[in-house]
């Protein structure tokens, strides 16, 4: 899907994070963020939070792209493993792959990267299919 709609896919949270989607396919979801001030720790980097949250967002959008109509997704399980600290300012590269499609669940892999080519950190999340039907 790459077309000027493609940021119909972020909620509002992601969009006000300042996540701009590059790609969206069934196969990977591609997006870029550049590190604002107010998303930095004392350190002067980015901090987790702000990695996390943004890896969340690009895994929702791959789950959601991979939903049959009318189902919806959550969050089930996530966790991060930090690499590389990112500066204050760096553009950051997040790249959604799936490492597993079930009917009820989705594993999806974020590798956040930095302007450097060097991997910041990777997020594996599980995202649930909800059916609000049943």
């Amino acid at each position: 899907m790459h077309n000027k709609n493609i940021q119909n896919w972020l909620p509002p949270y992601s969009q006000s994070m300042g996540l701009e989607l590059v790609s969206v396919s069934v196969e990977e979801v591609v997006a870029k963020l550049v590190v604002r001030e107010d998303m930095g720790n004392r350190n002067g980097v980015m901090h987790g939070g702000a990695i996390m949250g943004a890896a969340d967002s690009i895994g929702g959008v791959a789950a959601a792209v991979n939903l049959d109509k009318g189902a919806s997704t959550t969050t089930l399980e996530s966790k991060t493993n930090f690499i590389r600290s990112v500066r204050i300012g760096d553009e950051i590269t997040l790249t959604c792959i799936p490492l597993h499609r079930g009917r009820k669940t989705m594993i999806w892999q974020t590798t956040i990267t930095r302007p450097d080519g060097r991997t910041a950190a990777i997020v594996t999340q599980t995202q649930l299919t909800l059916d609000w039907n049943d």
